[in-house]
């Protein structure tokens, strides 16, 4: 019971600051997305885990295929009102690492659905970045970098804030205060 309380505050604290950006950063909520993760960077690197889905041209592609070592690297976000909606059903939500992203304005997403098939072209001054699925839990799924970060937030000690913020020395531990090691 007691961890589910500690769960609870955490996800309620890092929303208010998810929303407290939104406010200061501005634009509509259908541009944001969150990401859960172990590992403190976003991006086309060594540490980060990509997951591999194929393309809309892709003969295997389904809305509702994960994908695993099939198709292109890709990260996949959450569309952050869905997030805030079903907290409970996003997956690896639990992870200490939470990224707010918001869409860039040159970039495009397409619209992936039910029986939805072929590439197509993105509108005029804009780039094809990736698709948003629309399936039971929807995704974007970014085949290239289409964001920009808004906030990352860490939880430390069982309190989400802000990346950077928590700085400084740890606490001595009870064996190091009794060892004189302060």
């Amino acid at each position: 019971m007691r961890a589910q309380e500690f769960l609870l505050e955490a996800r309620i604290s890092i929303q208010d600051q998810i929303l407290a950006d939104i406010r200061r950063d501005g634009g509509t909520i259908k541009d944001y997305f969150v990401r859960f993760t172990d590992y403190d960077q976003l991006g086309y690197s060594a540490r980060q885990t990509f997951g591999r889905t194929p393309d809309m041209d892709d003969p295997d592609f389904s809305i509702d295929y994960i994908g695993q070592k099939k198709g292109r690297p890709a990260l996949w976000f959450y569309p952050l009102k869905f997030w805030l909606d079903n907290p409970q059903t996003t997956y690896a939500s639990l992870n200490p690492y939470v990224w707010l992203v918001k869409l860039k304005p040159n970039a495009w997403l397409q619209d992936a659905r039910m029986f939805s098939k072929g590439v197509k072209d993105a509108p005029a001054g804009k780039q094809r970045v990736g698709i948003m699925r629309h399936s039971a839990v929807p995704a974007a799924i970014f085949f290239k970098p289409g964001w920009q970060v808004v906030g990352k937030y860490y939880n430390t000690d069982r309190s989400h804030k802000r990346h950077g913020l928590v700085k400084g020395r740890p606490e001595p531990s009870f064996f190091d205060r009794v060892r004189g090691l302060q």
